[in-house]
């Protein structure tokens, strides 16, 4: 469970997750939106799950918050169909359907959870550390279909390469 911030542009942001993120992400994000809204009292279709993880307390924190990660799963949606040549959307999308404008209050976008071990925070800047995070977990079975790795991407991977 997590919302990875690898750029604070929505679009570009689900551009860069790779291929194992795109669709799965879809779906882990309409969880963390479900247990949000259920912990408000709402009846989403979803069951909650990871009801104090971080990521589910940000969302839980400001409508901001919550539109922003809607939005993020339909942007990452758009990038799942587009790499995996499909016609129709993620399962997840009817569920997101339905609750996207369920609403909490608004206080503004707070600062974003860094749901990582502690090694790849960096406080104040979640766009760091979430693509540190990505290189240094994911990095061995990340791919992009259609797309070129990002340069962030690539020229972490040759970093490291560099220092073993």
């Amino acid at each position: 469970m997590n919302i990875f911030i690898l750029d604070e542009d929505i679009e570009t942001c689900a551009r860069y997750h790779c291929d194992r993120h795109v669709g799965k992400m879809v779906l882990e994000s309409t969880q963390i939106l479900c247990t949000a809204l259920n912990k408000k009292g709402f009846e989403t279709p979803y069951r909650s799950t990871h009801i104090n993880h971080p990521c589910v307390l940000w969302a839980e924190e400001s409508a901001d918050n919550f539109r922003w990660l809607v939005q993020l799963a339909y942007a990452l949606n758009d990038e799942f169909c587009y790499r995996y040549d499909r016609s129709r959307d993620h399962a997840s999308i009817n569920v997101l359907r339905e609750i996207e404008y369920m609403k909490l209050p608004g206080k503004g976008l707070t600062p974003f959870a860094q749901a990582m071990p502690e090694q790849y925070r960096v406080p104040g800047d979640p766009v760091s550390a979430y693509r540190a995070f990505y290189l240094g977990d994911k990095a061995e079975f990340a791919t992009w279909k259609k797309r070129q790795p990002p340069k962030w991407f690539l020229k972490g991977v040759e970093v490291m390469k560099k220092a073993s």
